[in-house]
């Protein structure tokens, strides 16, 4: 296995070709990852603080994190989530469109942009945004805010207290919250929506909500799809906005699943630049039907 490292203490820029991946974990800081024409990797380190960053590249794998030893987000997070010390780094990262990349941060900053790949995304209490990538898109967040934009290709999000905010066009979107509120802005018909909360809001816009099949369990939420709103325990189906009985979603183009305990579900349809409020009553000729 070939392998080269450098152990980095404050500015300094490294150049390297044939990577496949990038994989960048920073506890504190500003970490951006954004795709460029060349055809090499250009790492620049603007600046470090406390702990030195280890950079290496093991058979097309590039990785740079605080400390060398460590093997993934999971095991990142266990090591620096209560770490009360000073990591801290700012770092800018160019690579080719076609690299995969893993990024995350503890605190830090971190933006992702332009990458075709495919990606995952995490923090803990930092900011993630994500800028006109494309592939399958991973993100994880326990209180830090997160947003998609112009995403082109399926999408899974785990979320705790953090709001989620995606737009782009997806085949599949599964999202997972307690209590953060997440909204998905889709330019393209869907083919399935998952979405499970404890508390948060989901709101949820279409091209078109007149085929979207939905199955919907809420404990005390209000579901609303396409100004048909149901309260109550217990669950419903909805086909074409309009209530079917309960059972397996009905055929539809897009097939939404919605698992609620006092969190409310809204399904829209139009185009993404239309509003995204959620209508806070139901129109005069709707009449909520209890479960």
């Amino acid at each position: 296995m070939s392998t080269d490292s450098w152990t980095v203490t404050g500015p300094q820029t490294i150049e390297l070709r044939d990577v496949t991946t990038v994989d960048a974990h920073v506890v504190d800081g500003r970490l951006d990852v954004v795709a460029h024409d060349e055809p090499l990797v250009r790492v620049e380190v603007h600046s470090v603080e406390g702990r030195s960053l280890e950079v290496r590249l093991e058979d097309g794998r590039l990785v740079i994190e605080h400390e060398s030893g460590l093997s993934g987000w999971g095991s990142f997070m266990k090591r620096f989530a209560d770490f009360g010390g000073k990591a801290r780094a700012d770092i800018h990262v160019a690579v080719p469109a076609g690299t995969a990349v893993r990024l995350g941060t503890i605190r830090g900053e971190c933006l992702l942009a332009g990458t075709t790949a495919g990606a995952s995304a995490s923090t803990v209490s930092g900011s993630l945004l994500v800028s006109r990538t494309a592939g399958e898109l991973r993100l994880n967040t326990v209180s830090g805010e997160v947003t998609v934009r112009d995403h082109v290709g399926d999408i899974t999000s785990n979320t705790v207290s953090a709001d989620v905010v995606m737009s782009g066009s997806a085949d599949s979107v599964v999202s997972s919250s307690v209590s953060g509120d997440v909204t998905i802005d889709l330019a393209t018909q869907p083919r399935s929506v998952k979405v499970n909360s404890v508390s948060g809001n989901l709101l949820l816009r279409v091209p078109d909500d007149s085929v979207v099949a939905v199955s919907a369990q809420s404990v005390s939420g209000r579901v609303t799809v396409g100004g048909a709103q149901v309260f109550g325990g217990g669950g419903a189906t909805f086909n074409g906005g309009g209530r079917t009985e309960a059972g397996p979603a009905g055929q539809g183009t897009t097939r939404l699943r919605a698992t609620s305990v006092s969190g409310e579900v809204t399904v829209l349809g139009g185009p993404q630049d239309a509003p995204v409020d959620a209508p806070e009553d139901a129109p005069a000729d709707q009449t909520p039907v209890d479960l």
